[in-house]
């Protein structure tokens, strides 16, 4: 089964051969249609223009470069939009990375990558920041240096602990690298013991920081989707009754599901 990325002309979405994705099964496509029905949904929406897709657009003062799928820039793209930072989306393929024009804006070939006035920011962390800061009414980074703190607290967490373990488990699924009996096991005994944490966590707290949303959960949230869709399955549902109160609370937000899609939940 085939799924290209995205070509948008003039507000109508249509498909054409860029890239291919093969999966082993109709969960798994269906997953990544609601990706990338959550992506056009945006860009149908807002107006948002991809350079290279020929999108006439008033010009911003801000542009996220990222390719189609990534679960990093989602969570700046929902962080942004609750913020009002405008801003413009350039969308990317494998190829683009390599060209001397996107290196010279980040050596690394990597992305999410944010252009602004003032210069050119690296990292889904530090730009996730940055756009907090930029509204710091809203709450985004907690109301006092304290909650700054916890909150910088858990979106290291995430990148550390958290989204390491989800990936080792949802990678051999999507069939990325050959399931290994060991390997899979570690993983999954790493994966409760993360998943502990974060329960115990919830369980005291209605969000991650403070008494109000928080580029905290918005970062926990994107990146469970990928667990809930593939992975947490309905005794773990039960295990982890407050990951799963907080992860519907988020997903459920009008911002989160116009660039995630909805939640789709795995069954067993």
């Amino acid at each position: 089964l085939r799924l290209d990325l995205l070509q948008v002309k003039q507000y109508n979405c249509h498909l054409q051969s860029k890239e291919f994705f093969f999966f082993n099964d109709t969960a798994t496509t269906e997953i990544y249609t609601e990706q990338i029905v959550g992506s056009v949904r945006c860009v149908q929406e807002t107006g948002i223009n991809a350079e290279y897709m020929g999108i006439q657009q008033q010009q911003m003062t801000n542009k996220i470069y990222s390719d189609v799928f990534s679960y990093k820039t989602q969570k700046l793209q929902i962080a942004a939009t609750l913020a009002g930072l405008d801003y413009q989306m350039v969308y990317l393929t494998m190829e683009d990375f390599k060209k001397p024009e996107f290196l010279a804006k980040n050596p690394n070939g990597k992305i999410p990558v944010l252009e602004t006035p003032q210069g050119i920011l690296l990292e889904s962390n530090a730009i996730l920041r940055y756009i907090a800061r930029t509204a710091l009414n809203t709450g985004l980074y907690g109301v006092n240096s304290y909650e700054n703190s916890c909150v910088d607290q858990w979106l290291d967490w995430v990148s550390n602990e958290l989204d390491p373990v989800i990936f080792q488990i949802v990678i051999p699924i999507l069939g990325y690298s050959s399931p290994d009996t060991n390997t899979y096991l570690d993983a999954r005994n790493n994966y409760y013991r993360i998943f502990t944490i974060l329960e115990n966590h919830l369980r005291q707290h209605t969000y991650m920081v403070g008494h109000q949303l928080t580029i905290a959960d918005i970062s926990v949230a994107v990146i469970l989707v990928f667990a809930f869709r593939l992975c947490f399955g309905e005794k773990d549902r039960q295990r982890f009754p407050s990951i799963v109160r907080h992860t519907l609370t988020v997903a459920s937000l009008q911002n989160f599901q116009r660039f995630c899609g909805r939640l789709i939940i795995c069954k067993k």
